[in-house]
């Protein structure tokens, strides 16, 4: 299997931000609700926009107030929390020493993606950006792995996506890119991912293996 166009997701596939996020719905819960949420129902979120989130967890609510809320916690508590994944970086060299082609899908926004990748060090890491404003229909509908593909000029077979989420993995498969599920972010209901008929076309625990998968 020979893959040059290799995408990735941005939170908890190349940067944890997993608990600047946690800590930021837990503040906003505690706003909103009084009380917190257990972290495993807050971690199935991940890979869904804030706007789903929103509506799913606090209906009712104004979701830009609450999107606000939400914001405001994050930025004002960030500061050194967010750092790149042990092995990330190693890999995004090598691969670029192999001559492969680098893309990000998120569904951050792009001041927020960029904030981070200039913060960590990785601003000029990717050839292809593809944020949330980006795309009309966002993950797990495949629209922004095909923006990628648009702009890399590349073909879906020439392609892999590596992500954190069922959100990745079913935006990637919906797209005909092979999927990769990373084992070094976060807990993962993959029962619940085989129940709605999402499955991972590779499964990997540290990042040096997908150097192994591409050919």
């Amino acid at each position: 299997m020979k893959k040059k166009y290799i995408i990735w997701d941005f939170d908890g596939t190349i940067a944890c931000t997993n608990d600047i996020i946690i800590e930021s719905w837990q503040a906003t819960f505690r706003h909103y609700l009084g009380h917190e949420l257990p972290v495993r129902e807050i971690e199935a979120t991940f890979g869904e926009t804030l706007m789903h989130t929103i509506a799913e967890k606090l209906p009712g609510e104004d979701p830009d107030e609450v999107m606000a809320c939400y914001r405001a916690y994050q930025n004002a508590h960030c500061e050194g929390r967010v750092y790149v994944f042990e092995g990330v970086r190693e890999v995004l060299d090598e691969l670029r020493t192999r001559g492969c082609r680098l893309g990000v899908a998120t569904s951050r926004t792009a001041k927020s993606f960029g904030k981070y990748m200039k913060e960590l060090g990785l601003e000029d890491s990717m050839d292809v950006v593809v944020t949330m404003e980006d795309v009309t229909k966002h993950k797990p509908d495949p629209e922004s792995v095909e923006k990628v593909l648009e702009k890399f000029g590349a073909k879906p077979e020439e392609a892999i996506m590596i992500g954190d989420t069922k959100y990745d993995i079913a935006c990637a498969n919906r797209a005909g890119v092979d999927s990769v599920l990373v084992g070094w972010s976060h807990w993962v209901d993959e029962d619940a991912m085989a129940a709605e008929g999402i499955e991972p076309a590779h499964r990997i625990k540290r990042p040096e293996e997908l150097l192994g998968l591409i050919g």
